[in-house]
């Protein structure tokens, strides 16, 4: 099946053979890099000078160990954001489309545009889940990818595991499901159905619990063929070594990204009650953030950043989203200092 949703330009097409792909020891005359060392030096990150690993076998391995799935059927790549414009230009003629169901993050519709190829959009229902027929009426020949995010952001809820599933059997394409706030949720990942549906791909970020967004290190679990293609068009080397490095310390510190969750997950609980004792209507979270409703939203937004500068994100504008804001959960103090502000506000 994955053979035949590729593009056929892509199928044919010789990749780019860098000198790391082709040798990864012995004494290098062959990348024209400065073997005299590095202007610069950083603790624990020796060879600067050096390319990284161009398929950062590393990363991937301790990725697979901490999944308990094979390194095989993961991609790393520079943020969640390199992996979706990789699948589209994988998957996506121009003249074909991808589909994305909304509300939920910008950038799937971003970079679909940015590649030339449709967007189409299906809403979610009024509880933010997936209503599989409409979606499944949406589809039309030219359909190569659904996009959907769970938990989902902007909305903070769970999709409905059933449903996708649903969607993998049923659509003839590629299933993304962005996963980037699963840390946070009741319910555990579909990473392990990525064996029981091929066309299924699961995003993931360590931008959110890790605490790294600074670092750009996102990954991919799919079936091995799709890890195969994106790997033949990705940039040689698009995950640098410094980054790679510090994600796989990350996945040494399970207990500290734990910690982090719990601290997270009581103030989500004491922000979402506080909210509410401010005849605040807060949506059900499995995130990091609060999606949160009241009249004036918007008005409180701009009056937080511009007197106070306390950002919160306002999505009034958007579909189902009317009169609301996103508050992502910060320190306690931070959080405190959020709701005193608004409290006199309103």
């Amino acid at each position: 099946m994955i053979d035949q949703l590729v593009r056929k330009n892509i199928r044919d097409m010789k990749p780019y053979s860098s000198a790391r792909s082709l040798y990864q020891s012995g004494v290098f005359f062959d990348a024209n890099e400065n073997a005299l060392g590095s202007t610069v030096t950083l603790e624990g990150n020796p060879e600067l000078n050096r390319y990284p690993d161009p398929y950062s076998k590393k990363l991937r391995k301790a990725l697979g160990k901490f999944l308990g799935i094979g390194e095989a059927n993961i991609f790393a790549g520079n943020g969640s954001d390199e992996i979706i414009d990789l699948l589209i230009r994988v998957f996506v003629n121009p003249d074909e489309s991808v589909l994305v169901i909304e509300p939920t993050y910008g950038m799937y519709k971003v970079a679909a545009e940015t590649a030339g190829v449709g967007v189409q959009s299906c809403s979610l229902n009024d509880k933010f889940q997936i209503d599989v027929p409409p979606v499944l009426n949406s589809i039309t020949p030219d359909t190569k990818i659904i996009f959907c995010c769970s938990p989902n952001n902007p909305t903070g809820n769970l999709l409905r595991a059933d449903d996708i599933e649903q969607l993998c059997k049923k659509f003839k394409g590629i299933v993304v499901v962005d996963e980037a706030y699963i840390e946070f949720a009741s319910k555990p990942s579909l990473v392990n159905n990525v064996a029981g549906f091929e066309n299924l791909v699961i995003l993931r970020t360590f931008s959110k619990i890790w605490g790294l967004a600074g670092i750009r290190v996102g990954y991919c679990i799919a079936n091995e063929l799709v890890i195969q293609y994106l790997d033949k068009i990705k940039a040689p080397y698009n995950l640098n070594r410094v980054s790679s490095a510090l994600a796989i310390k990350a996945l040494g510190e399970k207990d500290t990204m734990n910690k982090f969750r719990d601290v997270i997950l009581s103030e989500r609980g004491r922000m979402a009650k506080s909210l509410q004792e401010m005849n605040f209507t807060i949506f059900p979270s499995d995130a990091n953030f609060l999606l949160v409703k009241y009249p004036t939203a918007s008005k409180i937004a701009k009056q937080l950043a511009d007197e106070s500068a306390l950002i919160i994100r306002e999505f009034g504008n958007k579909k189902l989203l009317e009169n609301c804001v996103r508050i992502s959960i910060a320190t306690p103090e931070q959080n405190e200092l959020l709701l005193t502000a608004i409290k006199k506000l309103i």
